[in-house]
């Protein structure tokens, strides 16, 4: 891969380890576009709250970990766990993937603290007449994020394009950042993200260059024969950077599931929680593209 004519040697740095955390498997949604179908388990997740905290605890090294579901606020315990989460010395961040139903009073009972940022999910089929005015709310007490679904669907871009310019300025007036996110074809990694209508696409198109313009934006690291720089996610995924299959990658993530087993990353391999150790090696990457863009932080290197 080339970037201005310079070759790529390397993506990602130098990554804390990396703790997805499926607190409960079931959500208010029903979205058409989700991978992940939520569904109501048996799953005792009070009993499994406090065996996944006491684990944590004893994790040495340093570690984000990022509260997924299903919906994850609706775990009995949710308050308490963050509150608690908040108090783990080497746990440098606490990243709440949510689809931002609860209102803002449910959120402010969060203790306050830099650890914690808040990535609100916009599904537009399902209307949330408050979410922009709830991040608002929040963004002056902790970091927010936007994750900015769009569909294949003509009868969501009105909507879909209103609320993004109401992100948008909460974005150039607050540390609040916005992700446009494509949807993920339904056949897998191996595909990539799906085809969209072409005016839809355009919208697409237009507000990835419109986050390029603001000061606070995620990015991917690239180093290329000639220097290091940080690039817009979008613009990353638009050059196919995420097309890695034969790379090494020191990816250091784990997922616990909402039955208390426990995935690691990109390996196909799977421990219950009492017998992890949260440990793993450098892959050479078997997938076409590396969809996940918490992983573009882990070291990558043509192996």
């Amino acid at each position: 891969m080339r970037y201005n004519n310079e070759e790529i040697i390397s993506i990602g740095g130098n990554a804390f380890l990396n703790i997805n955390w499926e607190m409960v498997s079931h959500c208010q949604f029903d979205c058409s576009y989700c991978y992940y179908k939520p569904f109501q388990s048996d799953t005792n997740y009070t009993t499994l709250g406090k065996i996944v905290l006491t684990k944590l605890k004893q994790i040495k090294d340093d570690f984000i970990i990022n509260l997924i579901g299903g919906e994850p606020s609706l775990h009995p315990d949710f308050i308490q766990i963050i509150n608690e989460l908040i108090g783990i010395e080497n746990l440098k961040e606490i990243r709440i993937v949510t689809n931002f139903v609860k209102p803002f009073e449910f959120w402010n009972k969060i203790k306050k603290s830099s650890k914690v940022k808040i990535t609100a999910s916009y599904h537009p089929e399902y209307p949330n007449k408050d979410f922009t005015k709830k991040l608002s709310q929040l963004t002056s007490i902790y970091r927010t994020d936007t994750a900015f679904l769009i569909t294949n669907e003509k009868s969501h871009l009105k909507r879909s394009k209103e609320v993004f310019q109401d992100l948008y300025e909460l974005s150039k007036s607050s540390k609040h950042t916005i992700n446009p996110i494509r949807l993920h074809s339904k056949e897998g990694s191996n595909t990539s993200y799906q085809e969209y209508e072409k005016d839809i696409e355009a919208f697409i198109t237009s507000c990835e260059s419109e986050v390029e313009k603001l000061d606070n934006q995620e990015t991917a690291t690239i180093t290329t024969t000639a220097k290091t720089l940080d690039i817009s996610k979008p613009k990353f995924m638009a050059n196919n950077f995420h097309a890695l299959k034969g790379w090494k990658c020191d990816v250091n993530a784990f997922i616990i599931q909402y039955d208390g087993m426990v995935s690691y990353a990109c390996k196909g391999i799977k421990k219950h929680i009492l017998t992890c150790n949260f440990k793993t090696s450098a892959i050479i990457c078997p997938f076409k593209y590396c969809e996940c863009d918490d992983y573009w932080d882990f070291k990558k290197v043509k192996a």
